[in-house]
């Protein structure tokens, strides 16, 4: 079972948003049900006048969780920040902060193209950022093209920093490009194998703590056009480590 087969073999949960007493004009609407599956994410808006304005609720229907956050907050991560932002290291890695209706938009799969990337950029940083709080453990992250960690001055930022910690970290891609100085400190897998071509992903495996496991695994379907979800469950974390290790080894 590879990266794309777990995408394919994936079961939505259903979340409902719903955004309270909104005042701003802000385009969240068009932009989730752009990214995600009216069927698995709903979309709605309440007045309430118990409640602050401009704030985004999620549910996840199926275990009643429920998350909280700003809606400037959400828009700013999904749809407002531009990428260049993490791709020249103007945030570092240690300082991403993911709203938590954003977190909890996990075990949804979306589908994004062009500018939308962001959102797997964001999505990568925050799992990079917990494999770093936790300093320990693995993490597993790939390129497509190996070339992109040197290419992108926020990416070679943070897995220089990766490098240096006691997380041991694995990178994949398509070889053919000039290691950077902390090459040496890091695992790394080449090929050109056709998941390895298509595939994104960023995979930690919680340093023995199934609370930090995270994985996001995407596939580009088209130029510049990916699928994937991100997801927080141990189990499903644990399935896609057996698929890496299996298939490129420890």
């Amino acid at each position: 079972m590879g990266i794309s087969a777990f995408i394919d073999a994936f079961d939505d949960r259903e979340k409902t948003v719903t955004v309270l007493n909104r005042e701003s004009v802000d385009p969240l609407y068009r932009m989730l049900s752009d990214m995600f599956d009216a069927e698995t994410v709903t979309v709605s808006e309440s007045d309430d006048p118990d409640a602050p304005s401009d704030v985004v609720l999620l549910q996840d229907e199926q275990t009643g969780s429920l998350a909280v956050s700003r809606m400037n907050d959400v828009s700013d991560t999904l749809l407002l920040v531009n990428s260049d932002l993490y791709v020249t290291g103007t945030v570092p890695v240690e300082d991403v902060e993911t709203p938590e209706v954003v977190a909890h938009l996990s075990d949804v799969t979306f589908t994004v193209e062009d500018k939308q990337k962001f959102l797997l950029i964001h999505i990568s940083r925050h799992i990079e950022s917990l494999a770093l709080e936790t300093d320990d453990g693995t993490l597993h992250s790939s390129f497509q093209q190996l070339s992109r960690i040197r290419d992108e001055r926020g990416t070679e930022a943070t897995y220089r920093t990766l490098a240096a910690s006691d997380v041991d970290t694995h990178v994949y891609g398509i070889g053919g490009w000039e290691p950077p100085s902390f090459a040496d400190d890091l695992t790394v897998h080449a090929g050109d194998s056709k998941e390895l071509q298509t595939s994104w992903f960023v995979v930690h495996d919680g340093g023995g703590n199934d609370d930090r496991k995270a994985a996001l695994v995407a596939e580009e379907i088209d130029s510049n056009e990916y699928r994937g979800y991100w997801t927080f469950e141990p189990q499903l974390v644990d399935e896609i480590l057996g698929h890496l290790e299996t298939t490129y080894g420890q």
